[in-house]
């Protein structure tokens, strides 16, 4: 009688805190104006995040490659913003045809339409990244090149790392 009682209490106090760990947990996934991935993350996408920051050193900038860097990122602030809602907006648009039970011409047209956003997505990123390396001298070229090749072997280690363990 009394492991009954101990068993369901155990369950009960499981229950109450499966429920109260996701209430306190509140938006501690969410940044400071409440979307998920606006704090360092989204800071380096742009380049002035903690990892860019810590190339920037490497990399030892100039001041003045610094600001034509900042009015980069600056000029092409708007469009990205842009071209982010679009894809938002074409992503909640083939979402909602889905639910609706749209026809297949319909999807597929919806589904072009994101296609060639994600490929302007990515030229634009290509555009970025070419305005990025024009600044850089080559010796920066080659630092960058060496920082590279460190994190992809770092990245590789934690594949290899997670395969052993998953094993």
């Amino acid at each position: 009688m009394k492991s009954s009682k101990l068993l369901a209490t155990g369950i009960l106090l499981l229950s109450a805190a499966s429920i109260a760990l996701p209430t306190m947990a509140g938006d501690a996934g969410k940044g400071r104006d409440g979307k998920h991935h606006s704090g360092a993350w989204a800071e380096q996408a742009g380049f002035t995040g903690g990892e860019f920051r810590q190339a920037g050193k490497a990399l030892n900038l100039t001041d003045a490659q610094k600001e034509t860097l900042k009015v980069q990122r600056e000029s092409e602030k708007i469009a990205r913003e842009a071209l982010h809602t679009k894809l938002f907006e074409a992503r909640e648009a083939l979402t909602a045809a889905v639910t609706a039970g749209a026809n297949d011409a319909e999807l597929t047209a919806l589904a072009d339409t994101l296609g060639k956003l994600h490929s302007e997505q990515a030229l634009a990123g290509a555009k970025s990244q070419k305005a990025f390396l024009a600044v850089l001298t080559e010796e920066q070229k080659q630092t960058l090149a060496e920082l590279k090749a460190k994190r992809q072997d770092r990245k590789e280690a934690r594949k290899a790392q997670r395969e052993v363990t998953q094993r």
